[in-house]
């Protein structure tokens, strides 16, 4: 029997969003656009991203008037120091003065910036997922009419697939919700230990997952940054009241997940994906949707790919395919297909 991957980049949550027809409501590409209208919990009132609520963030010039270009800039910007801090703690001899940098008292704005970045998303992207009901999504599943609930439902039931792995960097819930309204059983990597056919990898983190330690009375972004990373085996998965808790296990965009701790589950997590595609064989199927390949996360994705058979069956799904993975993949494997779009692959699976 043969094995399918499927890895999913935002593209994979950008083509859902049009199928719903949710493009005014959700935008995951300028992520601070819709900012100033996700509430800051128990008070229920919109407005995180504010000098109230995000003052770091602010004073670094993150707006709702932003454009998608300079908010990703903001962004990796913020990124790129704390990615630096965090080598300045880990990869070198660790003494008492650099672990004081990330005591709150001694915290540079950006790395305060980067608490309330993790945590903006975090609840942007739970106000998002609220948009979207359960019975939308059973309306597009009964339409089936896009491409990827066709190729989704005939894989799971198909019995020429043993394992079905899917590593998916978003942070949104929506393919859990899909497989849900669909009746399937899944287990998240790391995170559950069910037998199943279908297992979901989330190396950059996800909204549904939550501290076992349980929820705070009141809510506050946490500035406490664990020196030592958070292990895997104190995260639980959660689909309801999530915006009752104040941690995030997100990875921001232009994170480098390799470069936190090495206890840390985002690091177990990249292990998970590495450890499902090794396992691919010649003529196994890998579909890769809507990955940037941009500087930021190319690392990763690498990472990947040359841990794949190169026999393997690889087609990607993207209807601006970037060049410099185009080439990646054809230098790489010798069955390589691409689609432009997602209604291509309705007869993938017979």
């Amino acid at each position: 029997m043969k094995d399918l991957v499927v890895i999913l980049g935002n593209g994979f949550s950008i083509d859902f969003i049009k199928e719903m027809n949710k493009d005014d409501v959700i935008d995951v590409k300028n992520l601070f656009r819709l900012g100033h209208l996700v509430k800051f919990p128990h008070t229920n009132m919109p407005g995180f991203l504010s000098h109230k609520y995000c003052p770091s963030l602010w004073l670094l010039g993150a707006r709702p008037n932003k454009n998608g270009i300079d908010s990703m800039s903001i962004i990796e910007e913020i990124i790129t120091c704390s990615n630096m801090l965090f080598d300045y703690l880990t990869l070198a001899d660790t003494d008492k003065k650099r672990l004081k940098l990330f005591e709150k008292e001694n915290q540079s704005t950006y790395v305060k910036a980067y608490s309330e970045l993790i945590a903006y998303l975090r609840h942007l992207f739970i106000d998002y997922n609220n948009k979207i009901s359960n019975d939308e999504i059973k309306q597009l599943i009964d339409k089936n009419e896009w491409g990827w609930i066709q190729f989704l439902s005939r894989a799971f039931s198909s019995s020429k697939y043993e394992h079905i792995y899917i590593v998916t960097y978003n942070y949104d819930i929506w393919l859990e919700r899909i497989l849900d309204v669909l009746g399937v059983e899944y287990n998240i990597c790391g995170c559950e230990t069910k037998d199943t056919k279908i297992n979901i990898i989330k190396p950059h983190g996800s909204i549904s997952f939550i501290p076992k330690s349980g929820k705070n009375k009141m809510y506050e972004i946490n500035y406490q940054i664990d020196s030592s990373g958070v292990d895997i085996s104190q995260i639980g998965v959660g689909y309801n009241e999530l915006s009752d808790y104040d941690k995030s296990f997100l990875i921001p965009p232009a994170g480098d997940s390799q470069r936190r701790q090495p206890d840390a589950w985002a690091t177990k997590l990249r292990e998970c994906a590495v450890t499902a595609v090794k396992e691919v064989k010649e003529d196994d199927d890998v579909f890769i949707c809507g990955m940037s390949y941009w500087h930021v996360d190319r690392k990763e994705l690498d990472e990947l790919l040359i841990n794949l058979n190169q026999r393997a069956n690889i087609t990607l799904i993207n209807p601006h395919p970037p060049k410099e993975l185009n080439a990646v993949l054809v230098s790489l494997f010798k069955n390589y297909t691409v689609y432009t779009e997602a209604n291509a692959m309705k007869g993938v699976i017979q």
